[in-house]
């Protein structure tokens, strides 16, 4: 599970790097905001890391029995940094913001 808190946060690094536009904004403003969204997306990566930590628990004797423990922890390993990104990109959109240069 450290794996999947270190993969989210890297992905929220990533979406920090994207650049964002918006009529009017100052760079201070932007990275105010944008550090406004890495904590929203890792707060929420936080929470979701640890609802799957508790449905592993509960179900991950079930899935070793059957061989699909490993294929079960990759799939939480690779849809958190996705919904991390997802989540910055839809608070920068619904802050007014658009991504690119």
């Amino acid at each position: 599970m450290k794996r999947l808190a270190g993969l989210a946060a890297a992905f929220v690094l990533v979406a920090c790097s994207t650049t964002w536009t918006k009529d009017g904004a100052t760079p201070a403003l932007t990275a105010k905001d944008l550090a406004e969204c890495n904590s929203y997306a890792e707060s929420a990566s936080q929470t979701q890391s640890r609802i799957n930590q508790d449905i592993l628990s509960t179900r991950g004797r079930d899935w070793q029995q059957t061989g699909a423990l490993t294929t079960v922890q990759e799939n939480y390993v690779a849809a958190s940094p996705q919904q991390s990104t997802d989540i910055v990109t839809r608070c920068m959109i619904a802050k007014g913001y658009a991504p690119g240069g």
